[in-house]
């Protein structure tokens, strides 16, 4: 009988690899049941649950079930009717009842990261009941409680009051009799207490001899005096034993109650162990999450065989990554090389990876693209077979004629050795034959073969391509490389030289070689030393490509230090140079005596240091602006356009393009050669033509509000209180804008002839209302002013009354 796929490429040992990475029973069972399937929706289903569950461990937390005792055994009593399980079976399920209840709460705090593991854990049902019946019934040695129930607490009181009354009699009876030493004790026999009492003394103790000793010189007796007592012992023990049977099959009623939500919970504990385990096995194998194509593409990139990555780890050494790509018009690929080369290594790790794919476990690949194929199809390794009477090479035939029997397109096929068995002639044209006709069933096909006329086959058929695995002719040992795209040599006499096979039989050997296949080896030789010259240079220019890039993000972020620390240094000074006017104002005012003077100079001085910070703030921002504007391609922004907008189809509230900004903003007014903005809470000026095109938009209510800056640097806000107005909202200010703002708003109302205005500062922390109140206490233009009526938003607004 020959071996299934998954015996060949040795998936169990795959299974047993997950298994070791089970927490519980449940979880070992279902990761046995793992079998490849062809749904593809429930299979993405699958990985998307793994793929949580290795984020889950990646941020150092795991999830296991060690405390689960295995539940199959009184789960499938329990379908039995008039079943009653025993004290330890309610134990074991009051572990399973603890399981769920813990792992309903496992994963509430990370709903939205893991939101299919939190909809499985959520989902369990709740046995808190159940499990404190349980736990209120059965003792954790698994005896039943005291407090199970009023009867059995009553039953085994009268229980203990008879045993002491029995006790109290048989003592006073042996201290009658002044028994010996070794004859005066109360025990056991038959369930009823009784005194030793020697064979010749029988007669003297009336009552009924319930055993003897080894040596027949002591008989033990129930005295008549407890007889009676003794027979109520007994009956206290059926009455207690009647009770405790009624107490567990009332709780072996409640589970049976809850069977269908304990299987689920079951199921669910499964599937999470299960989903932790191959997690668990993808952390450690570095294995990726496989994705399924629409197109029979199979793309493999540094691929393993994790059963053998798995030994070789045990044995402290490292094993070869294989990177491989088929699909469109290729889908035939003939492997070559010599022997112990990783062929058949190859061709495993094909078959493993889709099996593992398919049966919802990661594939140990830093990527892997795979069909969904409908069946694997293998025939590697000798198929001899004594008893049917069958050759090795026949074994093969066989096997690849039921293989190109059940061929689809859709199908895997892996075959080792192509044509070997019979004679080298024979044999190849026969594999040729044979890889035809599975090419013409648009089988997915890897073959290995020595045979040059397959290397040729490879190299002239479309739709096939030829791949090594490389051999060191240096060291004269495989590399275990496989290279798609050159063919590979056989290297055996390379290797017979290594084995110390004697240098005139080498030679010997060489000289026998026919031309053809001296200068066969020579071209591969060839095609393989430029291959490795090619793979240097590309390694070579990703390494150039990496520093470069390094390179430029050094200078990049140097550059944008050195900005942010000009524009600091620039606002330090701009800040400065304002306390030093501002004191020196404040000196010239203080001078003046004359107190009506002093108030005109106040409000006179005020509005020109208005006037002044507003131009100087204005020069800084433009500056800053034209900063940002020259670097943005530094910064990784790119501007919309690079063509300027006619003046002529600007106009004020269109929303338009700016060179620097990568979102539009708002054009507010027309200055000659330049323009105001507005972004957001930002104004500012810039030259037209650093305008790239108009939206074709009029600006809303609610304006853009880009961050036009760079870290450190702010621009004045701009809002609220146009000239005319009886209200200004100074919201988000700071309260020296904010005072800056009110003078000239009172001043340009005062002279409008209004007298009452209302100022719109908001709650926030009071700083700002505290701020704005002190100012207006001691501005010469207040009467008075008062928080707005609670229904038109209290003290969020400040009302004002000027003086007349």
């Amino acid at each position: 009988m020959s071996r299934t796929a998954q015996d060949v490429l040795e998936f169990d040992k795959l299974r047993e690899l997950l298994r070791l990475r089970t927490t519980c029973a449940p979880g070992r069972r279902a990761v046995s049941a793992l079998e490849p399937g062809t749904q593809r929706a429930a299979l993405e289903s699958a990985f998307a649950l793994i793929r949580e569950a290795r984020e889950w461990l990646r941020a150092g937390r795991e999830l296991g079930f060690g405390a689960l005792a295995d539940p199959q055994g009184w789960l499938e009593k329990l379908e039995g009717p008039g079943m009653v399980l025993e004290p330890g079976e309610f134990l074991d399920a009051a572990s399973l009842l603890e399981t769920s209840g813990w792992l309903r709460q496992q994963f509430r705090e990370d709903a939205a990261k893991s939101p299919l593991l939190t909809a499985r854990a959520t989902g369990l049902a709740d046995f808190r009941d159940t499990h404190a019946a349980i736990r209120w019934c059965i003792l954790p040695n698994g005896e039943i409680s005291d407090d199970a129930s009023q009867a059995l607490r009553r039953i085994r009181v009268s229980i203990t009051q008879t045993r002491d009354s029995i006790q109290r009699t048989l003592k006073q009876i042996l201290r009658s009799r002044n028994a010996e030493a070794g004859e005066d004790y109360v025990t056991l026999r038959n369930e009823r207490f009784v005194i030793p009492v020697r064979a010749e003394q029988r007669r003297s103790v009336p009552g009924v001899v319930h055993g003897a000793s080894g040596t027949g010189q002591t008989v033990f007796m129930e005295p008549f005096e407890t007889v009676e007592t003794n027979n109520q012992l007994v009956q206290l023990a059926e009455d207690e034993a009647a009770e405790i049977a009624r107490i567990l099959r009332e709780l072996t009623e409640k589970l049976q109650g809850v069977r269908g939500p304990l299987l689920a919970a079951v199921e669910t504990i499964e599937e999470l162990d299960s989903v932790f385990a191959r997690a668990r096995f993808a952390q450690e194998f570095d294995a990726a999450i496989p994705e399924f194509s629409d197109w029979s593409e199979l793309r493999l990139v540094e691929a393993r065989h994790p059963v053998l990555e798995d030994k070789l780890r045990k044995e402290n050494r490292a094993i070869v990554p294989m990177t491989l790509s088929l699909g469109g018009e290729e889908r035939v690929l003939v492997i070559s090389g010599p022997n112990t080369g990783g062929k058949t290594v190859a061709l495993k790790t094909t078959g493993m990876a889709a099996l593992a794919a398919q049966s919802g476990i990661p594939v140990a690949a830093q990527r892997a693209v795979l069909p969904i194929f409908d069946r694997v199809l293998v025939d590697i390794g000798d198929e001899q077979s004594i008893a049917a009477d069958l050759s090795t090479f026949s074994a093969h035939m066989l096997n690849l004629k039921a293989m190109l029997e059940t061929a689809t397109p859709q199908s895997l096929v892996l075959v080792d050795e192509m044509g070997t068995g019979t004679a080298p002639e024979e044999g190849a044209t026969l594999a040729v034959a044979l890889l035809d006709e599975f090419r013409a069933k648009k089988c997915i096909v890897l073959a290995t073969t020595h045979h040059d006329r397959l290397k040729t086959y490879a190299s002239t058929t479309p739709g096939v391509v030829n791949a090594a695995v490389e051999f060191d002719d240096v060291n004269l040992r495989p590399t275990y490389r496989l290279m798609v795209g050159v063919p590979g040599g056989s290297s055996g006499i390379a290797i017979a030289q290594r084995l110390g096979i004697a240098t005139g039989i080498i030679e010997r050997a060489r000289s026998l070689l026919a031309p053809e296949s001296r200068e066969a080896a020579d071209l591969i030789a060839y095609l393989h030393r430029s291959r490795d010259e090619l793979d240097r240079l590309q390694k070579q220019m990703a390494a150039e490509r990496h520093a470069l890039e390094e390179e430029r993000k050094k200078l990049r972020t140097e550059w944008v230090e050195r900005q942010q620390k000009r524009i600091k240094e620039l606002e330090a000074q701009f800040a400065e140079m304002q306390k030093r006017f501002d004191e020196n104002v404040a000196r010239v005012v203080e001078a003046v005596k004359e107190r009506e003077l002093r108030g005109q100079l106040v409000k006179s001085t005020r509005r020109k240091m208005q006037d002044a910070r507003g131009e100087a703030r204005d020069e800084l921002n433009a500056a800053v602006v034209q900063t940002i504007s020259d670097s943005q391609a530094d910064l990784g922004v790119q501007a919309a356009s690079a063509t300027a907008v006619s003046a002529v189809r600007l106009q004020p509230g269109a929303r338009v393009r700016v060179r620097g900004f990568s979102k539009p903003v708002v054009l507010r007014r027309i200055d000659g050669s330049s323009v105001e903005i507005e972004a957001g809470p930002l104004r500012m000026k810039v030259a037209i033509d650093e305008i790239t095109s108009v939206e074709g938009e009029r600006a809303t209510a609610k304006a853009f509000s880009p961050r036009a800056k760079l870290q450190g640097v702010t621009v004045t806000s701009q809002s609220g209180g146009g000239a005319g107005s009886d209200e200004i909202n100074v919201i988000g200010m700071t309260v020296e804008e904010a005072t800056d703002r009110l003078d000239k708003f009172l001043d340009d109302a005062a002279l409008g002839h209004r007298t009452e205005l209302r100022i719109i500062h908001g709650h926030g922390t009071g700083a700002l209302r505290k701020g704005i109140g002190e100012f207006l206490s001691s501005h010469p233009l207040v009467e008075k002013h008062s928080f707005e009526t609670e229904e038109r938003g209290g003290k969020a607004i400040t009302v004002v009354e000027l003086r007349r």
